[in-house]
């Protein structure tokens, strides 16, 4: 049984405290704000459950123990797979449900497993303590940016030359978002003034969330500057987030 997860010493995770950061509630009605928290998580690993297990029963080897969980697992996968739900002990019950919606009266819903937690499940973190908590406005990442003509991501882009960023949450969209060229003084700052930067205003040949391609507007001669990418668009949702999400680059040279 494969898993991804980094390994967690024990005595380090355990410990009752989890940090939760706030995000915007994008559903919210009559102009109110509402924040709802997500749990930062860290994850144990298969071997930190066989670890704990082989501890809370001593006399049964970690073989053993690994050969149990492993057919534990193979078994609800089975029983899963023939169309039935499983009772995960004390804990909850695992159990096929549809997922989206059909076009027509006769149609086939995609098929997903889902996870009912019993009220034993749900008091085991009534008292874990929340260490911090605080709203982190959400961001895109430009990881780097690639002068198309030349293939160089050293930040050196040429005049009148088309620019390749890549990273996440970059795809433009909705009101007032786009992509803006900030000039940047000798210690790299640009101004708040945007009535100073020069926004891209031809059409966008990679539009995507990890990659933009453009050129560089022919107003702009040389000099140093930082790229701006702003949007709202919120991935396959039919709507516009409500605010703005931000993307700044390193400083490019255009010469």
């Amino acid at each position: 049984m494969s898993d991804n997860n980094a390994f967690i010493k024990l005595q380090e995770s355990a410990n009752g405290r989890v940090s939760v950061k706030l995000q915007k509630n994008q559903f919210a009605k009559d102009g109110t704000e509402s924040f709802y928290g997500k749990v930062e998580r860290y994850t144990y690993s298969t071997q930190n459950i066989l670890d704990a297990m082989s501890s809370a029963v001593p006399l049964v080897d970690l073989g053993t123990v690994t050969s149990v969980l492993n057919a534990y697992a193979n078994t609800v996968l089975k029983v899963l797979a023939a169309g039935n739900a499983v009772k995960f002990g004390e804990l909850g019950t695992f159990y096929i449900a549809g997922k989206g919606t059909v076009d027509t009266e006769t149609g086939k819903p995609a098929l997903t497993v889902k996870f009912t937690a019993t009220q034993t499940l749900k008091d085991a973190v009534q008292n874990v303590e929340i260490a911090s908590s605080g709203y982190v406005a959400p961001s895109g990442v430009i990881s780097s940016v690639t002068d198309v003509s030349t293939g160089k991501t050293d930040g050196t882009l040429s005049v009148n030359g088309s620019v390749l960023l890549e990273g996440s949450s970059l795809k433009v969209g909705g009101e007032a978002s786009g992509i803006w060229f900030a000039s940047v003084d000798e210690n790299g700052n640009f101004s708040g003034d945007e009535s100073t930067w020069t926004k891209v205003e031809s059409a966008l040949i990679y539009n995507l969330p990890s990659k933009l391609l453009f050129s560089i507007p022919q107003s702009i001669s040389g000099g140093k500057y930082k790229i701006i990418v702003r949007t709202r668009y919120a991935g396959k949702s039919a709507y516009e987030r409500k605010y703005l999400v931000e993307a700044i680059s390193e400083i490019v040279e255009i010469a």
